[in-house]
């Protein structure tokens, strides 16, 4: 008797091999909103390049996380919009940051919601560069400590 050369069978005998073949499977616990921070009181500005999202002021963000969480929605990835930029991306980890204003208020009303940051510091320097500009090349080593202070001032406002 001659057999197939393919059997699936064997790809079918436990659950873990079932698991890792399978088709593609989304669902409402694999998403992440993302969500944009502002200062300001009941701003909700239109993001043109990302129609249906919005920049909110921190208790609008909050009503928000409220409702992606009632929806089953697990998780948010909360970007900084700074009221001002500068070479060294200051806002990015300043204890009184938007992001750090935004998480605390969050965490707070929202407990059991995972909120993720963006640990980065283009929105908040003056030359849009992901890092700290010597001339015209970046300065990695520089770049890290700020980064690492950036996430640090993320953890203790409360990032997950």
């Amino acid at each position: 008797m001659l057999f197939p050369d393919y059997r699936p069978r064997r790809l079918r005998q436990n659950e873990a091999f079932r698991r890792l073949i399978r088709e593609t499977v989304l669902s409402v616990d694999d998403l992440i909103l993302p969500l944009f921070a502002i200062n300001g009181k009941g701003i909700r500005n239109p993001i043109q390049s990302m129609p249906g999202h919005f920049q909110l002021s921190v208790e609008n963000l909050s009503e928000t996380c409220r409702e992606a969480y009632g929806l089953g929605i697990p998780a948010v990835m909360l970007f900084g919009i700074p009221d001002k930029k500068d070479p060294l991306g200051t806002g990015a980890y300043s204890k009184d940051g938007i992001v750090q204003k935004a998480l605390k208020t969050i965490k707070n009303k929202l407990p059991e919601l995972a909120v993720i940051t963006d640990v980065c510091l283009c929105q908040y320097t003056d030359h849009g560069h992901c890092g700290v500009v010597d001339g015209r090349t970046v300065d990695n080593d520089a770049t890290l400590e700020l980064l690492a202070k950036t996430a640090l001032s993320h953890a203790k406002a409360g990032a997950d």
